[in-house]
């Protein structure tokens, strides 16, 4: 049995937002002290719930994005891990990601809606 696309659509669009939301509050506390920045890691969670799930909401349940911390990559003297420009370029890289994915969902609701009312157009 094969997954729904619907449900590695709902996934990934899961995983994406929480990586967008976490790679603003990174760039939030780019100033503060001490703070770790937080990375989202949810594609290979995703790849293999795909593998293995039987329905949806199995898929669903195994496809849970993790969030790690990363350690002091830029040196900085306060302990703050936040690189700005990689933060820019995540969210930017997730940005565009996530549109195409809300896109995907966008044309298979406009798939449906045509089969539903058999191409008449309401």
């Amino acid at each position: 049995m094969s997954v729904p696309i619907e449900s590695i659509l709902q996934a990934a669009l899961r995983g994406l937002s929480l990586r967008q939301r976490v790679t603003a509050d990174n760039i939030a506390n780019a100033d503060t002290p001490g703070y770790k920045a937080r990375i989202v890691s949810f594609e290979q969670e995703l790849r293999s719930a795909m593998r293995q799930a039987a329905d949806g909401d199995a898929l669903l349940n195994a496809a849970t994005p993790e969030i790690y911390e990363t350690t002091n990559r830029t040196g900085r003297a306060d302990g703050n891990s936040v690189d700005l420009d990689q933060e820019l370029l995540t969210m930017t890289e997730t940005s565009l990601r996530y549109n195409a994915v809300a896109q995907a969902v966008a044309s298979r609701l406009a798939l449906y809606r045509a089969i539903l009312t058999d191409g008449r157009g309401g």
